[in-house]
Parts: structure tokens; sequence; C-alpha cells
């Protein structure tokens, strides 16, 4: 799971800036302040993947995000030799217990400069690791320049040519390894003597054979993974009268604006959702729990793919209060820009990332609430889950949420965006086990009150 992101010269943050996250994150606030600019931080990482999982570019447009050239993604009061940093803090467990510690956190920086031959990507000059484990600190820095790495801790210093696959003797990392027995630890080495482990797509962009860190021990499955994001913009697909059939990508998902979702309800009808998502005693599969789910937030909707021998699909939808099917287009848009989050939710895997922007759209503020219950059921499966909304009823949803533990306080970050004098600013905003926040920055979901005042004279 990302715990923290931080950002530098990029866009509207100049200064280094911490963003707190957890395994639901809402981000809310004004209008320009930074909400997209933190996950476009997420979403260049999964679109310069996708195009090429060995390239050491980001690339500014493409799947997910168009974003220009350099200057519009470098903060405009930084030089061009600044370079743009991001930085990834990450958290795992261990998937073992013969080891005296449970988990694992670590810091992932890139620095990102200007490509002098295309404007419109950037060069990834090097990467840092920062990695805390068994109370030691270990930090790596790879320049990709150079084509060498920098380690460095409490014991050893030195510089490695990283044309080859880089592997740490298992003492340098954690002596009381040497103590345990050796068929304890056979499972997770490589070698009698070291142990390795690849970072699923943390480090794609080196193109060469880097792959191995000192953390084989780790879950892999919960590894946050920048290639399987599933995005849904704010500006999604409307009703259609049919959809063409298409192959799905080898990281099945709905596309950026849902374009994608009848031919994943089509070819994957029979994909088996997670149990903790599960409505009622009916079949688990994708087709029933989204039928399910649509039911359970409009009252009574259901949802319906007949089979077809043709490239064509089409999508009916039964609507509460009528047993008649319609097309979409006869329905309105609640029912085709709400169809992509749930289809995503019910098929994102634990570890996965899911960045929802504007659910509310179109919605009822009874489907509101419902729909971001459902998100928050999503993160509890694992799934770390970013909604930016200005909804009140999606806000509150999360507060129920936690008040009916389906989340801990612990497992929701909301980040309130909001001007300063030199750039803006992200707070955090505590909630309580009762679902209570007593913390409300001016703005903060406050124009209500404003309003009833100014309304009954107060």
């Amino acid at each position: 799971m990302l715990t923290q992101i931080k950002l530098t010269n990029f866009k509207c943050f100049k200064e280094e800036t911490t963003f707190p996250l957890s395994q639901l994150n809402l981000l809310t606030g004004i209008n320009g302040q930074g909400k997209s600019t933190l996950l476009h931080s997420l979403l260049l990482m999964r679109q310069s993947i996708e195009h090429n999982d060995r390239t050491r570019q980001i690339l500014l447009n493409g799947s997910c995000v168009n974003l220009g050239n350099f200057d519009d993604v470098r903060n405009s009061n930084s030089s061009k030799n600044e370079p743009i940093l991001w930085e990834y803090s990450i958290y795992l467990e261990k998937k073992s217990n013969c080891f005296p510690e449970e988990t694992w956190e670590g810091h992932i920086q890139y620095q990102l400069n200007e490509n002098e031959q295309d404007n419109m990507t950037l060069d990834i000059s090097n990467i840092l690791f920062d990695i805390q484990e068994d109370n030691k600190n270990v930090t790596y820095m790879i320049d990709l320049l150079t084509h060498q790495l920098y380690m460095n801790n409490k014991e050893h210093q030195y510089l490695t040519d990283i044309t080859n696959q880089i592997i740490i003797d298992a003492y340098n990392s954690n002596p009381d390894l040497l103590f345990k027995e050796e068929e304890d630890f056979s499972e997770f080495f490589d070698t009698d003597q070291y142990f390795m482990i690849q970072l699923h797509n943390l480090i794609p962009f080196t193109g060469s054979d880097i792959k191995h860190l000192p953390i084989s021990n780790w879950d892999k499955d919960k590894y946050p993974d920048f290639n399987k994001i599933h995005y849904i913009s704010a500006d999604r697909v409307g009703p259609q009268e049919f959809y063409l059939k298409s192959n799905l990508t080898p990281f099945p998902n709905v596309g950026v604006k849902g374009e994608l979702t009848a031919n994943i309800l089509h070819k994957k009808k029979d994909y088996l959702v997670n149990d903790k998502l599960c409505l009622g005693e009916d079949a688990k599969t994708l087709i029933t729990q989204t039928e399910a789910w649509l039911n359970h937030i409009f009252d009574g909707a259901k949802v319906e793919i007949p089979h077809s021998e043709t490239n064509i699909i089409e999508l009916f939808f039964n609507t509460s209060a009528s047993r008649d099917r319609f097309k979409p287009i006869n329905v309105g848009f609640g029912y085709s820009y709400i169809l992509p989050i749930i289809v995503s939710g019910l098929i994102a895997k634990e570890g996965e990332i899911l960045i929802v922007e504007n659910p509310e759209a179109h919605l009822h503020p009874k489907a509101q609430s419902r729909l971001a219950q459902f998100l928050a059921k999503v993160s509890h499966c694992g799934v770390q889950v970013f909604i930016e909304s200005h909804s009140d009823h999606i806000l509150n949803a999360l507060r129920i949420a936690v008040l009916d533990k389906i989340v801990t306080p612990k497992d929701l970050s909301i980040l309130y965006f909001q001007p300063s004098e030199q750039q803006p600013v992200a707070v955090q905003i505590p909630v309580q086990t009762n679902g209570g926040i007593e913390e409300w920055p001016e703005g903060f979901f406050d124009q209500m009150d404003k309003d009833f005042e100014r309304l009954f004279g107060v």
C-alpha cells in the first residue's frame, strides 16, 4: 500500500509537499488546488509502463491523461535545471511468521528532467530507494545516466556496476537471519547465501537487469503496482445504443472513460468476485454481483447483456419502476455513469489501485451514499481506493463506513486541498471512531451551513 506521496516542482507544488495516504482516500477541496495533480503522479506512471515497461521515460500524453509538455508540468516558479521529484512510500507485510518483524516500509524517489529531444516526455535520471527493515536503514541510488548503483548504510558504503543483477548479501540486510534454521528460509532464497525479489513495476524504467532488492520474504500480492491502476475519469462515456466488441488488455479494466465496461461484463461475466463484496445468496460471479449492487444502489435496478454472435454488444437496464428493459439511452446518465465504477470495484484485486473521479455525477443523494459505501467495502478487500469528490453525501457515507466498522479511522484519509500564500496545501482531516469530525477548516463542506444561516437570518 502507498502510505504517502511527496511531490516537488510538479505543477502547482513548488516546494516538497507530502500527502498522507491510507487504504481509502478522499480528495476534496477548492477547485484548481492540486487534487488532480496528486492523481496525475500515479496515472503518468501507469501510462508510461503501459506503453513500455522497460522505458526510462515518463510519457506526458497517453492512455490516461494528456498534460502537454515539460513546461506544462514543471512548476512555473522553478527553473528548468530543477528536477521534478516524485516520492512514493510503500508499506508491506511479511508473508511468513518465521521472521521477527512483520512490516516493512520503503521510499522510492524518481528524479525527472526534461528530455532534450522530446519535451513531451520526462527522463528519469535517477531512482532513490530508502528501505527501512528490522530497525535498519539502507539507501540505494540508481544513477541511470552512469549505470551505477550506490548503496549506503551504517556498516557498508560501496558503488557497483548495475548492468548485472543486484544481489545483496543477506547478512548485510538482516544479520539475525544467520541464526534461523536454513530450511525456514529455503523458499525465499535463490542461493544459499543470497535472497532477491522483483519489485513489480516499482522500478520498471531501468532498461537493464536491475530487478532485485533484499526484501524477498514479503507478500508480493500486496505490492502496489503502477501498471495495475483502475482509473475512471470524470469524463465518462454516456449512454450508448450499442457497444462494439473488443479484445481485453493484459490488465483487464473498464477503460478511462468506462468505454470497455460492456466488454468486461460480456467476457468476464463468470469471474468470481471477492466474498467480502458479495450481496445475497446468489452466485458470486461478476454479472450477478454487478446486478446485485446496481439493485442495492438504485432500489430494484437490473442490468442485462444478451448473448451475441455479432461484433456488437447490447446492454439493457431495468429500472425500479418497471419490469421492462430499456437501452441505456432511455434511462438517463446515472446508470451508465455508475456501472463502470461498480464493475471496476468488483474486478479489482488486492494490491491494485482504484481511482474514481466525481463518483457522484448524475446520481441521487441516496445513490451517492450507497456507492460510497460500496467503495469503502472495496478498500476493505485490499484495493487502495482514491476518490476525488465535491459531494458531502460521499463524505458522510465514508464517515458512516467508519461508524459501521467497514473501515477504521486509520484506514480513511481525507485530504482537503486549499490555497495558501505560496502554494496549495492538503490538510488531513481526522475521523473519529463514531464517524465524527472535530476539525472543520474554512471551506470544508460548510456551504450548506452558510446557506441555512442566510435563509434563516442567523
